[in-house]
């Protein structure tokens, strides 16, 4: 049997971290889950929903992935409703699944910034987006744990993105998605 094709998909945040994980020695892109998948990185800064409709899928198409992690939303937020945000959202997993025939589109949590007011619109979306995708047997809601009931601060400088410490646990955390994406996958589940 072929290995499962997973593709991690999102904003600047797995740009960035597709960018920790090649410098730092000790992860490795198949999240040191050795020969269980084939993956695929394809993060871009400042990408919307409808940016990744246009300009990435026809360029992931061939990949043809059987397992989509994706993380967007958070540059959805800053000029669209967090309803109608989640509804783009719905819609991409919707197309990611009958048009090109991606098994399990597992959906992350968009994390919070340092600004009160993005970060209520940031818990509207997350909350939206469960209800959403619960009656989807083909996709799930990934929560990124532990990021902001912590005594640590994970954000970089900005305010927006992650630093060193945030980068591992995002690491962590998407790991996390993927096994779970694995073990739900019809294709994969053991």
């Amino acid at each position: 049997m072929a290995l499962p094709k997973i593709l991690i998909l999102g904003h600047s945040f797995i740009r960035r971290l597709d960018n920790f994980v090649a410098a730092n020695p000790n992860l490795d892109h198949n999240f040191s889950l050795g020969n269980v998948a084939k993956f695929k990185w394809h993060g871009v800064g400042g990408r919307t929903v409808a940016k990744t409709v246009r300009y990435d899928l026809p360029v992931i198409a061939p990949f043809a992935p059987d397992i989509v992690i994706l993380q967007l939303g958070t540059t959805d937020l800053s000029h669209l409703d967090p309803l109608v945000a989640g509804s783009s959202i719905e819609e991409l997993v919707t197309t990611l699944h009958d048009k090109y025939n991606v098994r399990i589109v597992c959906v992350c949590q968009t994390l919070r910034g340092s600004d009160p007011v993005f970060n209520a619109r940031v818990h509207a979306l997350n909350k939206y987006l469960k209800t959403l995708l619960e009656p989807l047997h083909y996709s799930f809601f990934w929560g990124h744990r532990g990021f902001w009931n912590s005594s640590q601060d994970f954000l970089a400088r900005d305010g927006v993105h992650l630093n060193r410490q945030g980068h591992f646990k995002f690491f962590r955390s998407l790991r996390g998605a993927v096994l779970k994406s694995l073990r739900t996958c019809p294709a994969t589940a053991t």
